[in-house]
């Protein structure tokens, strides 16, 4: 069995399991008022809100794997990019604007970033996916905009969730980079 299928098994059982865990978010997640807890700062990305957000992070996990077979990634690209996105592109936007961090899209941003600068593999337009995970990205805050109002609490959740995203997305383009330059030594 690949690899990378077997990280993916494992990481989906891990988000589900933690997801059964009584007041799993009030443990684990990356919460501003308990910042002496380093320890959130691995848990966080393990948690999830609801079944709806733990599902759609297990359809993204399963996204970025078929599309990391496809680009024949190598396990150790697409392990150490999904863990060290979602360890480290969550503290920039949270470091700035704190709020509770949960759940593990950054890792798979970080994920799609990643195969975006892959594509090039294949003479294939990476940047384009980019341009296009970007617009998805902003979309839920511009709605919000138009619909609650730039002060507004949706709003200021959806700005924070698609910096969050962002963020987990340029680091996995800046992860890709690295790992070039370090490949070329």
């Amino acid at each position: 069995m690949n690899k990378i299928l077997i990280f993916v098994i494992a990481l989906t059982v891990i988000y589900v399991s933690v997801f059964f865990i009584p007041d799993n978010v009030e443990r684990f997640a990356l919460i501003p008022e308990k910042t002496h807890e380093a320890w959130r700062f691995i848990t966080y990305s393990f948690v999830h809100l609801n079944a709806r957000h733990l599902i759609e992070n297990i359809i993204g996990l399963g996204l970025i794997t078929f599309i990391g077979f496809e680009l024949k990634t190598g396990f150790s690209d697409f392990s150490s990019t999904y863990l060290s996105s979602g360890l480290l592109s969550v503290i920039p936007v949270w470091a700035i604007m704190s709020f509770t961090a949960l759940g593990a899209s950054n890792a798979i941003f970080g994920g799609f970033g990643f195969i975006s600068q892959e594509t090039k593999k294949y003479d294939m337009k990476g940047w384009i996916i980019i341009v296009l995970l970007t617009g998805l990205i902003f979309m839920k805050t511009i709605t919000s905009y138009f619909s609650y109002g730039i002060g507004s609490e949706q709003f200021m959740f959806a700005l924070k969730q698609s910096l969050a995203h962002f963020s987990g997305l340029s680091f996995g383009i800046g992860f890709f980079f690295l790992l070039e330059i370090g490949r070329a030594h």
